[in-house]
């Protein structure tokens, strides 16, 4: 999927930038990361269903998608 943001305030992207050089990624790749990080997460109107909390595994699972993301 590609995805194009626009309207994005000045200091909003400066801020990423920033974010992103501190974490020693690009912008993309940062934004790659954060993206598959939201979702992740379940959203409200799943946390107010029947859904089963994730449990340890998954949760680990996740964490160490990312870790390889962070990695590439």
């Amino acid at each position: 999927m590609d995805l194009n943001i626009k309207d994005l305030d000045d200091d909003v992207g400066q801020r990423l930038r920033e974010q992103a050089a501190a974490a020693g990624l690009s912008v993309q790749q940062y934004l790659r990361n954060e993206l598959t990080r939201i979702a992740s997460r379940l959203s409200p109107a799943e946390l107010s269903g029947d859904y089963p909390p994730m449990d340890r595994s998954e949760f680990e699972s996740i964490r160490q998608q990312l870790r390889d993301l962070d990695a590439q």
